[in-house]
């Protein structure tokens, strides 16, 4: 809209154009008829409808509230009189946080120090129930070793009036829009939307990837399970705090770095929960939701070693709401145990045990539930076991809820050249199971596994 030369608003001197890759607006390189401290940029409101006007004003209202602070890009002048209307702020040279990917991406230290900074920047919009709604590397500004937030176009106030009206509308960036935004929560977003937005943001700093789908080559194993953790499509099963998820960070670059005895911190945690159950028959759900985020943090090897010493007691309750959460991620963890194989045959029958009673906690989803009776069956197969096979048939012959036999019915195929193939279908309470044993059956011919 303004050329190269023109004046707006007797007060700036168009330069040229800095970016119109905005969804709302352009930023233009200015200079300032009065002159300033520093190299200014303006951005104006190119889309001039009563919607996107509204997006605009809101934008520099929410900037202008945090006047002064220092993780909140800073408005120096505004007009939302002007036609377009348009404000003013400072111009930051190193541009943002893509132009210092390759960087991060080769040091944990400016990782840890790059994420940390992410996180306090957005904490500040948290802090007032302020919610971003278009996190990623590019809403990041530079300055030296100083970091800012940009971009409140899509911003929320709790309670704004000025917030989108219809729950069919969403805005954001592809790849790093959370799901829940396409079935009305953009609307009704909150802190959980932008931690999803975070790790996508953490996944693309270190990978340079398309952000719609997680691949964890080249990412270390503590990290990966932190933006695997942020991005989980069930926004309950995200951190539940940015400072939750700090803390979960601090504790991954406490191992990459080579900072502190983990395996000493993990080993008193379970003291701790193991006393509690016996002795008290409690548990805090902080410690067990610590214990995995810990477990998560340690090579393979350790993980292994440390689910060998979790109390029998443990397994009854990782289900339990409001834990039931971490559930995956240890499920995850405990199959090194399980796939191993370096346990004494006897032991199978420990972890089929420790399964069966995942499985039957009050309140676990069918497909954790499934995962947990995998786990069981493999135990059983590698160390041949019959105990421990018992365990698993009794299980599989006893389901009866038709979207638990479904995903129970996906292990089973998977399994289906163990003992699970001499499983007598008639013995099964669901039509699902003796169908899917019935098929397998057919596949391997009437002759028994073994």
């Amino acid at each position: 809209m303004f050329e190269k030369g023109e004046n707006i608003d007797n007060k700036y001197k168009v330069n040229g154009v800095c970016s119109d890759t905005g969804g709302m607006g352009t930023i233009l390189f200015v200079t300032p008829l009065e002159k300033m401290q520093f190299s200014v940029v303006l951005k104006y409101c190119k889309i001039t409808d009563e919607e996107q006007l509204k997006r605009f004003r809101r934008e520099v209202r929410l900037l202008s509230s945090f006047a002064g602070n220092t993780k909140v890009v800073q408005i120096v002048d505004s007009n939302l009189d002007y036609d377009p209307p348009y404000f003013v702020m400072k111009y930051y040279p190193d541009g943002d946080l893509t132009r210092k990917s390759t960087s991060i991406a080769s040091s944990y230290e400016l990782q840890e120090q790059s994420f940390f900074e992410m996180i306090d920047c957005v904490q500040e919009l948290h802090a007032r129930d302020n919610f971003h709604r278009d996190i990623k590397p590019q809403n990041f500004l530079v300055d030296g070793d100083h970091m800012v937030v940009s971009d409140f176009g899509l911003a929320m106030e709790l309670g704004s009036d000025t917030a989108f009206t219809r729950s069919s509308v969403w805005w954001g960036t592809h790849g790093y829009i959370p799901p829940e935004f396409f079935n009305g929560g953009f609307k009704h977003a909150d802190a959980a939307g932008d931690i999803f937005m975070i790790g996508k943001t953490m996944y693309v700093l270190l990978t340079g990837r398309d952000p719609t789908y997680i691949v964890g080559d080249g990412i270390p194993a503590p990290i990966l399970h932190i933006i695997e953790r942020c991005c989980r499509i069930p926004k309950d099963q995200r951190y539940r705090s940015l400072a939750e998820l700090k803390q979960s960070l601090a504790t991954a670059y406490d191992v990459l770095l080579g900072r502190g005895g983990n395996l000493g911190q993990i080993r008193e945690l379970l003291s701790t929960i193991a006393e509690a159950l016996t002795q008290d028959k409690r548990y805090h759900s902080a410690d067990v939701a610590k214990l995995v985020e810990k477990l998560a943090m340690v090579d393979d090897a350790d993980q292994i070693v440390l689910c060998g010493e979790i109390p029998d007691e443990f397994y009854s309750i990782i289900g339990q709401s409001p834990v039931v959460g971490n559930l995956e991620g240890f499920l995850n963890i405990y199959q090194k145990l399980v796939d191993s194989a370096g346990y004494g045959f006897s032991y199978a029958e420990t972890i089929a045990w420790n399964m069966h009673s995942v499985f039957y906690t009050e309140g676990v989803p069918p497909r954790l539930r499934a995962q947990a009776l995998d786990l069981a069956i493999r135990a059983a197969h590698y160390m041949n076991r019959f105990a421990a096979m018992d365990t698993c048939i009794a299980i599989i012959k006893k389901v009866e809820d038709e979207a638990l036999a479904l995903e129970v019915a996906e292990v089973l195929r998977t399994h289906k050249d163990t003992f699970v193939a001499n499983i007598e279908k008639s013995d099964c309470n669901s039509t699902v199971i003796r169908n899917v044993l019935a098929q397998i059956r057919e596949q391997r011919g009437s002759e028994p596994a073994f």
